[in-house]
């Protein structure tokens, strides 16, 4: 849990959004066990040279209407290529993965998930062209294609690297 200092600024910064009659996201380097249930993480292509595309931004959203305002939170340049679920079966905590250079190709996006997300992803979605993805972490990896209601027992809570792509 959060030091109480860090609670209270929270707290104020969200206070003084919804004062302003603004929707307050959750500050973007928040990780969804502060209470919120609905991310966006928006990738970069991966460039050349680099092995795993650069997370552009990342904005989490709790309370009333989380899903529908992180539904409108990415810009409209960005393409959904995932949707991560805490749960099996697509349950939990989500966070759509973006990304900001069109729809899915044969390159894909390669990336390492956040500290939160590497230790809690059980199921996922592919979407906006991809169609196939690999996964791997400490137990094993796995290669999937399509919907992917369950990682599997040597993936779930353990994924460290993640691709996804138009196969």
């Amino acid at each position: 849990m959060a030091p109480p200092s860090a609670r209270r600024t929270l707290f104020a910064a969200v206070l003084c959004a919804a004062s302003a009659g603004f929707a307050a996201p959750v500050a973007t380097a928040a990780e969804p066990r502060t209470g919120a249930t609905h991310c966006v993480t928006v990738l970069n292509g991966v460039e050349r040279g680099e092995g795993v595309s650069k997370v552009r931004s990342r904005t989490c959203f709790s309370g009333p209407g989380a899903a529908e305002r992180a539904g409108r939170a990415a810009p409209a340049v960005a393409t959904q290529l995932m949707l991560w679920a805490e749960h099996r079966d697509y349950g939990g905590v989500y966070d759509r993965i973006h990304g900001y250079d069109g729809p899915c190709d044969a390159a894909g996006h390669s990336f390492t998930p956040s500290t939160w997300w590497s230790n809690n992803l059980t199921s996922f979605q592919v979407m906006g062209g991809c169609t196939k993805s690999y996964l791997s972490g400490p137990r094993g990896n796995g290669s999937f294609s399509g919907q992917v209601p369950h990682v599997g027992d040597n993936l779930n809570d353990a994924v460290t690297y993640v691709k996804v792509w138009r196969g």
